[in-house]
């Protein structure tokens, strides 16, 4: 089972009590509702307190290829695409999605060109600037 909404760490900790089997981190669109946190700050915070390996996939603000690239440097296992295929869908249907798809995957390529890294497992923290 994997559990999607959680933004807090001891949420994480819990649902780890209960046997999910991952997490997707995602603040419902909060952040503009709400002022709930980010996912990719609450990605950051439930990344400390989970098993090395264990599958988080971020939901909520990828927009471009380098957002996917951002998110795995900081843990995500993987990413959901909400807004981007939607607005494709609205502007052209099956065709608008498939566009910003291609757009997404070749933003991701050229940033993981950029950053020097050649498979997705090369992809880490260390590409991410901490202040």
């Amino acid at each position: 089972m994997i559990l999607k909404g959680i933004v807090h760490p001891q949420d994480a900790k819990l649902a780890l009590q209960y046997g999910v089997q991952g997490l997707i981190i995602s603040n419902h669109g909060g952040r503009v509702l709400d002022t709930c946190i980010s996912p990719l700050t609450a990605l950051q915070l439930i990344k400390k307190v989970v098993p090395t390996n264990f599958p988080l996939i971020l939901d909520g603000g990828i927009r471009r290829g380098s957002d996917v690239f951002k998110a795995l440097a900081l843990g995500a296992t993987a990413v959901c695409i909400g807004r981007p295929y939607i607005y494709g869908l609205a502007t052209a249907g099956a065709l608008g999605v498939a566009h910003v798809l291609k757009i997404l995957k070749e933003e991701f390529e050229i940033t993981m060109a950029l950053m020097g890294t050649s498979t997705v497992n090369n992809i880490n923290q260390e590409h991410i600037l901490h202040k």
